[in-house]
């Protein structure tokens, strides 16, 4: 392949940089990532009984928690902080030393009723990025999928396993079920109201079945407007005693998987199992099925953010100006071409002139990304030279064989 002296100092630059970018050494990488962030802060403590020290420390902690706050609102999206506010309450609150990597007073003062302390404090934001991670909670813009629980029940009493989308009217009450949907709602994920749906919704009857398949779960799904449906179900049972006297164990189980109700596709799947020991029938089960209901709920909640934030890549619309298209054999193999790169949706012809074409394309990508696959794609087939390339144009040359 032919290339001009228009692409030589671009290409130079290109080679340069990422020879020097790329192999960094890990530690210079590592600097990059700027793994903490040290702010200052002032805290206060109440003064009771003229006991100051104690204030003190009340004030030092007070800041500490102003710290992490200060750096979350900085370090995530306010539509996020917004939408999963009680989840970022639990997380953080009542474990602050967890991200605090060290501190030191800078100022202090004792008034009558309160201490007041200025500190200086440095946040891990590796360790505060990891934990809210691990907790299944969505850090970018993209929001949280509506949520639609195909869940089946069956208790202790239950000769049959229970469903809220069948034809006769859902009298059970699901401890798993309300315990897996309750983890998901503190995950910041918007749940569909089941009762809502069956009082106001004529469910056809080839749904009215305690396990549905995927088809069937998506369908239901989509007339609800979900965009992922939670499919399985759950069952408690008792357990041999093993303990003897009064106390009798129960156990609890749940078996789900998560599909995108747009792909049909299963992005997440659980098995969990409690069991719980109890003088009582009634409480034991309950607390069996809660627990495995939360335990569901934290596992698909976790396992469906990580499916989530896998964005599909952006498509952009790039225009094409090609010249050299009087060799129409030669301009043919070039369309062929770009059609058969990865990531290509459409393309199609804006412009014809004598001996140029305006080519606009749907790619997967920026258009340097599109430059780099044409001239891995025409190498050794055609000739190009690349000579402009901006935000969303690229021109070229067809080059004579």
């Amino acid at each position: 392949m032919s290339v001009s002296s228009k692409t030589i100092i671009p290409f130079v630059f290109v080679v340069y940089f990422f020879s020097v970018v790329l192999i960094l050494p890990p530690v210079v990488q590592a600097k990059n990532q700027i793994p903490t962030k040290t702010v200052v802060v002032m805290g206060t403590g109440k003064i009771r009984r003229g006991n100051s020290a104690k204030a003190r420390e009340k004030a030092i902690t007070d800041s500490l928690v102003s710290a992490v706050d200060r750096v979350t609102v900085e370090l995530f999206p306010l539509e996020s902080l917004v939408r999963n506010f009680q989840a970022f309450n639990e997380m953080i609150y009542g474990q602050t030393d967890k991200f605090i990597q060290d501190y030191k007073v800078l100022a202090e003062f004792p008034s009558t009723d309160n201490y007041r302390v200025m500190v200086e404090a440095t946040v891990s934001i590796i360790t505060l990025k990891k934990l809210i991670s691990s907790a299944g909670i969505l850090l970018g813009k993209k929001p949280l999928p509506r949520i639609l629980v195909l869940v089946s029940n069956q208790n202790l009493e239950d000769r049959i396993p229970k469903y809220w989308w069948g034809q006769e009217e859902y009298l059970s009450e699901s401890f798993s079920i309300n315990a897996l949907v309750n983890t998901m709602k503190t995950k910041g994920f918007p749940n569909i109201n089941n009762d809502i749906i069956a009082q106001n919704t004529i469910v056809d009857p080839i749904y009215d079945k305690p396990d549905l398949n995927d088809l069937e779960a998506v369908n239901l799904g989509l007339s609800s407007h979900a965009e992922v449906v939670i499919v399985g179900k759950s069952a408690a049972s008792r357990v041999p005693n093993i303990i003897g006297g009064n106390i009798r164990s129960f156990r609890g189980t749940v078996s789900a998987r998560a599909i995108r109700t747009d792909t049909g596709s299963e992005i997440a799947t659980t098995m969990q199992t409690s069991v719980t020991t109890n003088t009582d029938e009634i409480t034991g089960t309950r607390d069996a099925l809660s627990r495995v209901g939360s335990l569901a709920g934290e596992d698909l909640a976790s396992k469906i953010v990580a499916a989530w934030q896998k964005q599909e890549k952006q498509s952009n619309i790039l225009e094409i100006i090609v010249e050299g298209t009087g060799d129409i054999a030669n301009f043919e193999k070039f369309r062929r071409i770009i059609n058969n790169i990865p990531g290509m949706k459409n393309l199609q012809i804006k412009e014809l002139k004598p001996d140029e074409a305006t080519i606009m394309v749907d790619f997967q990508g920026t258009a340097k990304e599109l430059a780099d696959a044409l001239i891995l794609n025409t190498s050794g087939s055609i000739n190009i030279n690349i000579y402009e390339v901006s935000q969303d144009r690229l021109k070229i040359e067809l080059m004579p064989g």
